[in-house]
């Protein structure tokens, strides 16, 4: 199995998320709870932060200009679809992780047409004096996975909520991984 290792732990991750930050009115009056004390419990009681492994295809694509030819690496979230520019081919490990492991949900097709149109999407929007590169056909697809923090709290009496952290980054990703994740918690939950 391919993954990108975590390079933020898992006190760094539950600092992020409890720091009380000046613009929430709410979050400085509203009560402050620490997981530390239960942290790796069998028994956890909210709130508390574990990681997980969001499923992702990473798909070189062949692009000719008038350079030649060369490949673009891009990844696709195998959730929500979720496309980005692939720059982190160092980082990546064989392996084993240690956490929750998702099945894709796009099939690999799926995975290629979206990275080839979202690619020449990005492709059209960058100024270009000169010829722009033309994507071309898909050289391969393999899944990775990439681990983010998630952080179970109660928002409201009642009421659970989730915050995510990119674990190998440590910045706060969009609101599609946070979907994505909540797709893929629900899918698993129901056994599909």
């Amino acid at each position: 199995m391919k993954y990108i290792e975590p390079r933020i732990d898992h006190n760094a991750a539950l600092r992020t998320f409890e720091r009380r930050r000046l613009a929430n009115l709410w979050g400085l009056l509203g009560r402050h709870y620490s997981t530390r004390s239960n942290a790796g419990s069998r028994d956890r009681r909210l709130p508390f932060a574990e990681l997980a492994w969001l499923p992702y295809y990473i798909i070189p694509i062949k692009v000719s200009s008038s350079r030649g030819e060369s490949q673009i690496t891009v990844s696709v979230e195998a959730y929500s679809g979720a496309f980005a520019i692939f720059q982190m081919h160092a980082d990546i490990v064989d392996g084993e992780v240690d956490g929750e492991t998702f099945p894709p949900r796009l099939t690999e097709e799926e995975a290629g047409r979206i990275g080839q149109k979202e690619l020449l999407a990005t492709i059209m929007r960058q100024r270009s004096r000169g010829q722009k590169p033309v994507p071309g056909a898909v050289i391969s697809v393999d899944v990775l996975h990439y681990p983010f923090w998630v952080y179970y709290y109660e928002r409201r009496l009642g009421f659970l909520d989730i915050k995510v952290l990119d674990a190998a980054t440590g910045s706060k990703p969009g609101g599609k991984t946070r979907v994505a994740l909540i797709e893929a918690f629900s899918a698993a939950s129901r056994g599909t």
